[in-house]
């Protein structure tokens, strides 16, 4: 499934063999068709009275970060707060970190810049919470803080702490932070579960037979999928899902609920920023009873 050679990882679902550099700096320099149309930002909402509940939720933060409760224990994936580099946030926060509450344990899929924001993490780890990501991971965050305590895991491989369940799944995507560190850390995606209750977290994913596999070896109740940053189809079809895909993939997985996630937050390829949420909708309304489409900040309660 995969290999480590040379201190990178590759297989079957590295996506990065499917890039080619001239042809991106190409379309980042030249051949960029980004509809110029009036977007309406997403609306973003306050349940901060929501999130002082003692029972099991999950709350979408924007973009890919969220915050679960799960056995009274709270749990931040991939928090980025404000701008990162190169991307200017287009809308608020929901929440201050301070907001959130004391986070007990953090996940972090892959190395990507909006998914892994060192500002973001500096303020988080100051909470000291339990680190759990993938191989090869610690490095980057002890940079942060010497002292964090990290979990790394390898694909399908789980850490249980007070009855909760952490699994490290496979993604289709791949990692970077510079020139020359490609692949140096693994990726992926999550399955948290408590008693009866699981939830899945993909990470940056494409298209892929991972999600069957996931949803063999899984019963998952709430799917978190990405839908956006799919254009130009030629070279994002190897990194991401659009929202059609997404939903594929959420069927493939068996899962009861799709909750869409990795859209209208920052302005990452060509397609409109409302476009994902646009789209969506029209699957949603087909599908009332299992996609549950959240706004920045709203709460989704697991009965």
């Amino acid at each position: 499934m995969k290999t480590y050679r040379n201190g990178k990882f590759s297989g079957k679902y590295d996506s990065s063999v499917n890039l080619n550099f001239l042809q991106i700096l190409r379309w980042k320099l030249f051949n960029r068709t980004v509809e110029k149309k009036e977007i309406v930002p997403l609306e973003t909402v306050d349940r901060s009275k929501e999130l002082q509940s003692d029972e099991d939720f999950i709350c979408w933060l924007s973009h890919a970060s969220f915050l679960v409760q799960l056995g009274g224990k709270r749990i931040l994936i991939d928090p980025v707060f404000g701008d990162i580099p190169f991307y200017k946030r287009q809308i608020p926060d929901p929440y201050s970190i301070e907001t959130l509450g004391k986070i007990d344990y953090l996940l972090i899929s892959h190395t990507h810049y909006d998914h892994f924001d060192k500002a973001s993490l500096k303020e988080v780890l100051k909470q000291k919470p339990q680190a759990i990501v993938p191989l090869k991971m610690s490095k980057l965050l002890k940079e942060i803080d010497p002292e964090i305590q990290t979990v790394e895991l390898d694909w399908y491989k789980s850490v249980e702490e007070e009855g909760l369940k952490f699994t490290l799944v496979p993604a289709k995507h791949w990692g970077r932070r510079g020139p020359f560190d490609k692949n140096t850390v693994l990726w992926g995606g999550y399955v948290l579960e408590w008693q009866w209750k699981s939830i899945y977290f993909s990470g940056d994913t494409a298209a892929g037979d991972h999600f069957e596999e996931i949803g063999k070896r899984f019963d998952i109740d709430v799917a978190l999928l990405p839908i956006g940053a799919y254009k130009p189809e030629f070279i994002m079809k190897y990194n991401h899902l659009n929202p059609q895909e997404a939903f594929n993939a959420f069927e493939q997985l068996g899962a009861n609920k799709m909750i869409p996630m990795h859209y209208g937050t920052f302005k990452l390829t060509d397609e409109p920023l409302d476009e994902p949420l646009q789209w969506i909708e029209k699957i949603a309304d087909a599908h009332p009873d299992t996609v549950v489409i959240l706004k920045p900040g709203e709460v989704f309660n697991m009965i």
